[in-house]
């Protein structure tokens, strides 16, 4: 992760009124100083106003404690009061993060990051451009035929015009996931191999940064289609976790599984809906075999049911 050398602090800083109002509180020392350290930690960090040990470990109040060198109870104070005035936030991770960080980043880092990210996005695009070609050449000597019969195989054609291939039981493709078209498949919409660079700067409120560039290249160098990256991203911004942690997550659980292209995650989508749908069937056939009057009354000893005859027949010990 390249961290950004120094921050931009304006010479009008101290016009600001929510500074003004942090200048007339006792504690205006310490939340100067943990203010203007949490500035320096999100250059080091560099990850678009983030600041965190690493990418699963957040920073807690005892840890920006010991590294600011300063007592918990101050730490605390500052944080409050920032998060009070809007200065910082709280992410779903428990990340901090600067509100407005380009307003305190560095003009020159900023403009030489946009440059880098925008020919990044130009290469890709003139490479995806190549391919797309060589591939339409290709496929003009293909049939385009929605639906292909095969002896023991068969294509399944989904909403979105994506082929998944599945093997199929002739004798019982009740049974089979490939063949339920009426399971609905959620956050699943045409997905092309548009860049996915260019999906994140228009989606997630800021220009993708090198260290978040750095992550998602890391799995195409793992396999992983420039497709099923940009269905990552577009499932981050329908949960409304516009965060490249959670875009991380949702890729290993994909890597890990060998789901590597958009087809191979939406197939396993129509599974994973088929067998709950079918988990829930058998649930309910279950419950409605069972008796409604499944009463179990108390157990009585021999002796007991001695007593209860002689009650009823009206003897009497003796």
């Amino acid at each position: 992760m390249a961290e950004i050398k120094w921050i931009k602090i304006t010479t009008n800083m101290f016009d600001d009124e929510k500074i003004k109002l942090i200048d007339a509180m006792p504690e205006r020392d310490t939340i100067f100083y943990i203010w203007m350290r949490l500035l320096v930690q999100a250059g080091k960090t560099n990850a678009g106003g983030y600041i965190f040990l690493s990418e699963d470990v957040p920073y807690t109040d005892e840890m920006l404690s010991t590294i600011f060198n300063r007592p918990l109870n101050s730490v605390r104070l500052a944080l409050d009061t920032l998060k009070k005035f809007g200065m910082i936030q709280r992410s779903e991770n428990d990340d901090l993060k600067i509100t407005n960080w380009e307003k305190h980043q560095n003009v020159e880092g900023m403009d030489k990051v946009r440059e880098q990210t925008r020919k990044r996005v130009a290469k890709h695009r003139a490479k995806k451009k190549e391919l797309e070609e060589g591939k339409n050449e290709n496929e003009e000597n293909k049939n385009e035929d929605n639906v292909t019969e095969k002896k023991d195989n068969v294509n399944v054609t989904l909403p979105n015009g994506i082929d998944i291939e599945g093997e199929v039981d002739i004798d019982n493709t009740t049974t089979t996931p490939t063949t339920i078209e009426n399971v609905p498949v959620d956050n699943v919409h045409n997905v092309d191999n548009s860049d996915y660079m260019e999906f994140f700067n228009n989606n997630f409120g800021h220009l993708i940064t090198p260290f978040e560039t750095e992550v998602l290249e890391s799995y195409v160098k793992d396999g992983m289609e420039p497709a099923a990256i940009k269905l990552a991203l577009q499932e981050a911004v329908e949960a409304n976790v516009r965060d490249i942690r959670y875009v991380k997550k949702v890729l290993n659980r994909w890597l890990n599984n060998q789901l590597k292209t958009v087809k191979a995650v939406i197939a396993d989508k129509k599974s994973f809906k088929y067998s709950r749908k079918q988990k829930l069937e058998k649930r309910y056939d279950n419950s409605s075999k069972k008796s409604t009057f499944n009463f179990k009354g108390r157990g009585y000893s021999s002796q007991e049911i001695k007593d209860i005859e002689k009650k009823l027949l009206g003897w009497e010990d003796g």
